[in-house]
């Protein structure tokens, strides 16, 4: 068989192994099924092993049935501020998972987000989704200082 009878297929996984376009895929349909008041396309987007933390006490869960109790909780709350992300940075772990480390803006609070995504049944799962809101730099420093 010749090299261009495989060209094709080469130029296809080529275009689907990009896990920044991975990851920002999900994080838009988050956002998208979030502002939608959605609970159900935001369960579908957790493995069912899934672990999340989420901003505010209590708001953590493993499993698919404590996230979806979760989500149906915290939606009303969490839909009153638009949701959008930001930017993100995304790197490949392995065949099917990927790391996230992205940020969030919901009114003007700032949201960092660890995240671990997985490819299961043909789709991007979260398996880790950690939100946190940190501290604001104190002012006017702008890093450790070089001697």
């Amino acid at each position: 068989m010749r090299l261009a009878a495989f060209l094709p297929l080469l130029v296809a996984t080529a275009a689907f192994a990009d896990p920044k376009a991975d990851a920002r895929a999900i994080s838009d349909a988050f956002a998208k099924a979030v502002a939608a008041g959605d609970a159900d396309a935001v369960i579908a987007l957790y493995a069912d092993d899934a672990h999340v933390i989420w901003l505010g006490r209590g708001q953590e869960a493993t499993g698919k049935v404590a996230i979806a109790e979760l989500v149906r909780r915290e939606l009303p709350e969490l839909r009153k501020t638009e949701l959008t992300p930001v930017s993100l940075d995304a790197q490949q772990l392995a065949d099917g998972v990927i790391a996230v480390v992205g940020r969030w803006k919901q009114g003007a609070t700032e949201i960092r987000t660890s995240e671990v995504l997985v490819r299961r049944d043909g789709a991007w799962k979260y398996l880790v989704d950690h939100a946190s809101v940190g501290a604001a730099p104190p002012r006017g420093r702008r890093g450790p200082r070089r001697r």
